[in-house]
């Protein structure tokens, strides 16, 4: 499979993530988008460290099934992801039938932060803090082809009070979140350190709780990836 097929392939296999997990009749959400190509790293450095995302350029916010401005998406300006996960829990794999795997548990931040233009409202400064949670778990897979691997991370957070208030959502409002993110890094083996400054496409999606979003999320991902090898194959 040739790099550019890879990339394809990777990117759609996302894409049917976001799709499995976010249907608009499921929830109230909104979603961060990251576009690719985009900036910023993506590190585990051995051991008991943490994974952490720093720098990852957000491109827009969506409103699915809001009470207000439904399904109007809104620019983000200078917005990124910056998030460190809870220490390491387990590794394994790394074979042609298992591919590597890294788990991380609770603890650790998430932030998006940034400024939006608002249709038809006055806009968010950059700057502003968008989201800000904690995560419940994180997990990256390895999809055996050519390094690439795709972050799973489920988080409890709150959004910023000008942006639920331009979706009709109550400032204050608890979300439960899930974030995916496609990246390639050189792969040295399951549980071993890595670090990559290639980060292709991905989402932050944020369902008004009770919902358990992120255990959607992760759940469609196992489905992605099972599609991934497939057409890998």
């Amino acid at each position: 499979m040739s790099a550019r097929v890879s990339i394809a392939a990777m990117a759609m296999g996302l894409w049917l993530m976001g799709l499995l997990v976010s249907p608009s009749a499921m929830a109230v959400e909104l979603d961060f988008n990251i576009s690719a190509p985009t900036s910023g790293t993506i590190s585990y450095a051995g051991g008991s460290s943490d994974l952490i995302g720093g720098n990852i350029e957000v491109d827009n916010v969506v409103g699915l099934s809001t009470s207000a401005n439904a399904n109007v998406t809104s620019l983000c300006v200078s917005c990124v992801l910056n998030f460190t996960s809870g220490t390491m829990t387990g590794a394994g794999g790394s074979n042609p039938t298992n591919n590597g795997w890294w788990a991380f548990g609770s603890g650790g931040t998430i932030t998006i932060t940034g400024g939006v233009q608002l249709q038809g409202a006055p806009d968010i400064l950059p700057g502003s803090t968008l989201l800000s949670g904690t995560f419940n778990s994180a997990f990256v897979q390895d999809l055996g082809v050519q390094g690439f691997k795709v972050t799973f991370g489920s988080f409890s957070d709150t959004k910023n009070a000008n942006l639920l208030s331009y979706y009709g959502l109550t400032p204050g409002t608890p979300f439960q979140g899930g974030l995916t993110l496609l990246f390639a890094s050189t792969d040295t083996g399951a549980g071993n350190a890595f670090t990559s400054t290639s980060v292709f496409s991905g989402n932050v999606v944020n369902a008004v709780v009770p919902l358990p979003a992120a255990a959607l999320l992760f759940a469609s991902g196992l489905s992605g990836m099972a599609w991934l090898r497939r057409k890998g194959a």
